[in-house]
Parts: structure tokens; C-alpha cells; sequence
């Protein structure tokens, strides 16, 4: 039996190790990074299967009673599947007329062999859903993933840190960067080990809600019997954990306005007002600690942080975006959702977005378009009203159950993943309006565990309820 234990153990230290490693390759925008990332989670899958079919660890709850959240995420990548698969002409031809007018086509995908690739990403994404149920089934273990997450947001927000404050520009040869013996223009922005200071901004939002979910659980209060008592706890606070925690969380808000990423901040500071607020009004049994640190968060890091690590240097950007510049951005717009309304039911293939795009372009940059700064319109695009309901019905789902959660659950623990759940899916849904952040796979990665959470706490809140009861 210990055994076991330790087997699984070392599972879940494989997987939480992963959100280490996968920002560092650009975000895992490397084919190869990729290519990692799916081989290592698909290994992880095949030891957890081969521990419960052999019965060394039990089918935990948070998996088996969470079938339609499966289901969902599950049926988009069936139609990816779908998409590269030979149909008949006829069927083709309902499923998608335009494809089936092009001379020899006979997938729904224009171009199969990039679908396939997304195909293996989209089906390690569900892979890594299903591993966050099977692998986080306990209390302790939803402790232990948030820890992580914050922990490997607070290393690459400092490495961004430092890095910008000390001028030092590494530079790569793919995605718009030059070679190693040439010179690097410094943007201003910090960005780690991201290619865009957009996508570090991403990563540091979902970070950003976990640890203040994770925070939010060690709150309580107090009552004291004597001044001793109380100067205890002041000095527990000052020193103990949750001091360390506030400036961890401190230190990823300095990155994130560092990044001076327009929307990234936006939506960062609109989920924590909107999530604080829906908190407030849902969690009758938030302690007067807890709507203390929220109203601190807003006020502390927009006024002093802020202030003091450029926050006007987002507004000023905001100010200053040219009408020329959205305008381009429009045109884009415009062109795909032509292209939306021919393959509205089928879409055109997961990943096609880059190689279509060009012959429904009408105005607009001249400059190469690898993807619609909207993740909307590309996976509208790209997966069609048949893949895109699913993924829109699951985020729907999660914030259901996590505003469920919310009303009825007293557990610290439990009511600060479920705002970190409901504060970090409602940044990312904001972000991206005007980002591709679920393209890039460490930030989808974390988003698809992000989601999952919800889940894994209504379902810890029920085995909890049912003990009570």
C-alpha cells in the first residue's frame, strides 16, 4: 500500500513539475516544446491508467462523477477528429460547401496535415483535464497544485523582472526574434521567457487568481481573550506564511504591470473587482479577513504598486493607441468572419487560420498573420459552431458550479480555489477579446487545469457535505 502511495506520488510530482517547465521553450511555441509536452502527457496518462486498472490506486470521485465536464471537453476534440477524416462528396458537401468546391479536397480540414498536429495538442489538453481530476482528488492535493502553480508564476515573473530592470535581452531566431549575434531593440516590457509580453501577462493573470484563492483559504477570524493572544497572531501574520504569500503575489502584479500589456491588466483588474464583488454577495460565510484582503488587493496594487512600477505607463499606452493600428486589427476581424460565415457549421480545420487567411484577406497589414488576435473568431473559424459550443458550454458550466460552490460552501480552502476559479477564467475570457492566449500551450495548459478546478471543488464540497450530514 505505501507502495502505491509513493507511485502515485511521484505521478503527481511529474505533473505538477510540468507547469515548470512548459512557459521556459517561449511558452512552448517550439514544435519540439510541443511535441514534449503531449509525449509527457500522454506518458503520465498511461501510468495512471495502468495504476488503476491494476487497481494500486482507486478511481477517485472528482473523476467518475464529473462525466459531462468529460464529455464536453472531450467532443471538440472528436470533431477535430472528424475534421480530418475522408468524407463522401455528399456529406461534404452538407458539412461544408466551400471545402467540398475546392478540386480534391475531401476532408472538412483545408489542410488535414496541420490539424492533425492540433489534433494531438487539443487531445493532450483533455488528457491533462482528465489527469487534474484523477490526480487532484483530495483537499491536501488541491493545496499542494495551487502551491505549485503560484511557485512556478513567482520564478518566471522574477526571472521577467530582473531581466527587464537589468536590460539583458536573449533573443531567439523563431517568432519575430533575431539571431543570437545580432542586436535586440528592447520593447520596455518585460516578457520572461515568453515571446510576447502578452502571453507572460496571460500566464500571471491565472497565477495571479490561484495565489490569491490560495491566500484567501488561509484567511480567518479572530477572536482574542488577552493583548498576548493578540500580539501572537500579529507576528504569526507578519512572519508565517501568509506574509510570504502577500509578497509573492505582490512580486507577480509588479510583472504583470511590467509587461504594460493593455488588456492584460485591464482584465486582471476587472475579474478581481467582478469576482470580489459576485464573492462577497455569494460566500455568506466569507469572514471580515477575507473582504479585507479583497478591498486591500484593489486598492494596494492599483494605487501603490502601480504607481510605483509604472502602472501609467499601461494607461498611457491605452491612450495611445492609434486609430490606424485597431483599425488593422478591424480589417482582420472583418476578413475572418467573412471567412467564419462559409464554414460557420464545420469551420475550416484546427490550426488552418495562418495558411486560409491570406486568400479572404482584403485590407488590412501587410505584415504575416499567424493568428486572429481573438480567440473567439479562431477557434469560431477553425472549429465551426460544432466544435466551438462544446468548449463554450464547459466554461459555462464551470462558472456555474463554481458560483454554486460559492453560496454554499464554508470550507477556506474550498471558497478560495473557487474564486481563484471564477476570477481567472473571467481574466482569461476578457483577455481574450483581443489576444490569442489559448494558442499558446503553456498558457492553454494552465487555463484547462484552471477549469477543472471547479469541478474538483464541488465535488470535494459534496463528499464533504455528505460526511457532515
Amino acid at each position: 500500500m505505501m507502495l502505491n502511495q509513493r507511485i502515485e506520488s511521484a505521478i503527481f510530482i511529474l505533473y505538477g513539475s510540468l507547469f515548470f517547465w512548459l512557459p521556459i521553450p517561449l511558452g512552448g511555441k517550439f514544435p519540439w516544446a510541443t511535441s514534449a509536452m503531449e509525449i509527457w502527457i500522454f506518458l503520465l496518462t498511461i501510468a495512471t491508467i495502468w495504476m488503476i486498472a491494476t487497481r494500486r490506486m482507486a478511481m477517485p470521485a472528482t473523476f467518475s462523477h464529473n462525466h459531462t465536464a468529460l464529455i464536453l471537453i472531450s467532443s471538440t476534440t472528436l470533431w477535430i477528429l472528424i475534421q480530418i477524416v475522408p468524407l463522401p462528396s455528399s456529406l461534404l458537401s452538407l458539412l461544408s460547401p466551400v471545402a467540398a468546391s475546392i478540386p480534391g479536397q475531401d476532408t472538412i480540414a483545408l489542410d488535414p496535415n496541420i490539424t492533425v498536429l492540433q489534433l494531438q495538442k487539443s487531445l493532450a489538453l483533455v488528457l491533462l483535464f482528465a489527469l487534474t481530476l484523477l490526480l487532484v482528488h483530495t483537499r491536501e492535493r488541491l493545496k499542494w497544485l495551487a502551491y505549485i502553480i503560484t511557485a512556478s508564476a513567482f520564478l518566471h515573473a522574477l526571472f521577467a523582472i530582473v531581466l527587464e530592470l537589468s536590460g539583458i535581452q536573449y533573443t531567439v531566431h523563431l517568432y519575430g526574434y533575431s539571431d543570437l549575434d545580432k542586436p535586440v531593440i528592447p520593447t520596455g516590457r518585460a516578457k520572461g521567457f515568453h515571446s510576447n509580453p502578452d502571453h507572460l501577462a496571460g500566464m500571471l493573470e491565472i497565477s495571479l487568481a490561484i495565489g490569491i484563492g490560495l491566500l484567501i483559504s488561509m484567511l480567518h477570524s479572530h477572536q482574542f481573550s488577552g493583548w498576548r493572544q493578540r500580539i501572537r497572531h500579529i507576528s504569526q501574520t507578519i512572519l508565517g506564511p501568509k506574509a510570504r504569500l502577500r509578497i509573492i503575489l505582490m512580486i507577480l502584479c509588479i510583472a504583470l504591470v511590467m509587461t504594460h500589456s493593455r488588456m492584460g491588466n485591464s482584465a486582471f483588474f476587472i475579474s478581481l473587482m467582478i469576482s470580489g464583488v459576485l464573492f462577497l454577495l455569494l460566500s455568506r460565510h466569507a469572514s471580515r479577513a477575507v473582504s479585507i484582503f479583497i478591498v486591500s488587493l484593489i486598492v494596494l496594487d492599483i494605487v501603490i504598486i502601480g504607481s510605483w512600477v509604472g502602472l501609467q505607463k499601461v494607461v498611457d499606452r491605452i491612450e495611445q493607441t492609434t486609430t490606424t493600428s485597431e483599425a488593422q486589427r478591424g480589417d482582420v476581424y472583418a476578413d475572418t468572419l467573412a471567412m467564419t460565415s462559409d464554414f460557420r457549421l464545420s469551420g475550416i480545420g484546427a490550426g488552418n487560420f495562418f495558411s486560409a487567411f491570406p486568400g479572404y484577406k482584403q485590407d488590412g497589414p501587410t505584415y504575416y498573420i499567424d493568428h486572429v488576435h481573438n480567440d473567439y473568431l479562431e477557434l469560431l473559424l477553425e472549429l465551426g459552431l460544432a466544435g466551438f459550443t462544446p468548449l463554450a458550454l464547459l466554461l459555462i458550466y464551470a462558472l456555474i458550479r463554481t458560483l454554486i460552490t460559492l453560496k454554499q460552501r464554508r470550507s477556506g480552502l474550498i471558497l478560495g480555489m473557487s474564486f481563484a476559479s471564477l476570477m481567472g477564467i473571467i481574466s482569461i475570457l476578457i483577455h481574450s477579446t483581443v489576444d490569442f492566449n489559448l494558442q499558446v500551450p503553456s498558457n492553454a495548459a494552465l487555463f484547462t487545469v484552471l477549469v477543472a478546478i471547479p469541478f474538483i471543488c464541488a465535488r470535494l464540497h459534496s463528499e464533504a457535505h455528505g460526511r457532515d450530514t
